[in-house]
């Protein structure tokens, strides 16, 4: 299992927007689970990171090695066409974690959950107005896809000790064979 968790439009520094996907990298680091966190682009060049990140995931992938993808906000967007990248190489994505992606579907937004995926979770929320995004299934999607709407604010949902170890578990469940 290799984690490859992807910030928003600001995260990193300096603002540390997403700081939250640093702190769940590390948690998974310490359960032994291969983890890096990677830019979703820039703002001038949005979702310019989704070919490295695909990249990274292929290689992990010729490893055995299944990639899971993690994104919050543009990097939730990012992790979804990172998914489709690897639709198209046949690799397998055994677990996408979405923590408020876009709604703005005309500049930002993902892209329909390809059929690659076999469980996508989208944690979202309604009370600032960034984020508020849900997922849409692609026709051939046939797996499980789970959307909760949460308490939180956009720039706190990665945040949340509570779905971050939601997100651990489900991925101790795969490591298992669950």
């Amino acid at each position: 299992m290799r984690a490859f968790l992807i910030h928003g439009l600001a995260g990193g520094r300096p603002f540390y927007f997403s700081g939250g996907l640093d702190v769940l990298a590390g948690k998974l680091k310490a359960k032994g689970v291969g983890a890096s966190v990677h830019p979703q682009g820039s703002l001038l060049r949005p979702y310019g990171g989704v070919g490295a990140v695909a990249t990274a995931a292929r290689a992990a992938a010729e490893k055995g090695e299944s990639p899971v993808l993690i994104g919050h906000s543009m990097g939730a967007d990012a992790a979804i066409k990172v998914a489709v990248q690897l639709e198209t190489s046949r690799i397998a994505v055994p677990l996408l974690v979405c923590f408020d992606p876009t709604s703005f579907r005309l500049l930002f937004g993902p892209p329909p959950v390809p059929g690659n995926v076999a469980r996508a979770f989208c944690f979202y929320q309604k009370r600032s107005p960034l984020g508020r995004g849900v997922l849409r299934a692609a026709p051939d999607f046939r797996g499980v896809l789970i959307q909760q709407q949460v308490a939180s604010i956009h720039s706190a949902v990665d945040d949340d000790p509570a779905l971050q170890a939601r997100v651990i578990a489900e991925i101790e469940a795969l490591q298992r064979g669950f």
